[in-house]
């Protein structure tokens, strides 16, 4: 199974885990107790514990590419015969996969998030693909916040993931509400020669 075939089905299994900023201090007694995840976000929340998640484009595609790459990090764990290892905060890539399940060598994994422009057909910025303007131009090169030079990767996958930002009247929360295409949009693969 090659590594984009993986990425499909793994993708779809992905939900919003980020619900709010955390704030440490609360307004209830001590312990809280809760009996499951539903309980204790109710709990935080009403405790005053919670902070809505920006709605700014960039701060909020940025937390939820964290979570898609833990999510995705967590999910490679679960395997055999693959590795995987997180890239830096503005390095390349996000995620690099080796081992033999894939193939062997190894694979670039690079997250990008996006919101979509209010008329749906476009995102409200552009997405930037950080290879375009170094790596492609200069492959044989190790770059700083690179695991290594960009020709040493047998491919190189941009997963890109669209949301829709929908806010209640009274929203403490920013909402996600994927459709297909926000479980997994594009996939673009380079193929060593």
């Amino acid at each position: 199974m090659s590594l984009i075939d993986w990425l499909r089905p793994a993708c779809a299994d992905y939900e919003l885990e980020p619900v709010a900023v955390y704030r440490k201090c609360g307004d209830h007694g001590w312990p809280l107790v809760a009996q499951n995840e539903v309980e204790l976000e109710s709990k935080l929340e009403s405790g005053g514990h919670f902070l809505a998640l920006p709605k700014e484009p960039a701060a909020l595609a940025n937390i939820l590419e964290v979570s898609l790459v833990d999510f995705l990090l967590h999910k490679i764990e679960a395997l055999n015969d693959v590795n995987a290892a997180r890239g830096t905060e503005r390095g390349y890539p996000d995620i690099e996969i080796s081992g033999e399940r894939f193939g062997g060598g190894y694979h670039a994994l690079d997250v990008k998030v996006a919101r979509r422009a209010k008329s749906g057909r476009q995102t409200q910025s552009r997405i930037t693909l950080y290879t375009g303007n170094t790596y492609f131009r200069y492959p044989t090169l190790q770059w700083p916040g690179t695991f290594r030079p960009f020709d040493d990767y047998d491919t190189h996958l941009d997963l890109i993931a669209l949301y829709t930002l929908n806010l209640s009247e009274d929203a403490s929360t920013t909402q996600w509400r994927p459709r297909e295409t926000d479980k997994f949009s594009s996939a673009r693969t380079r193929l060593r020669s």
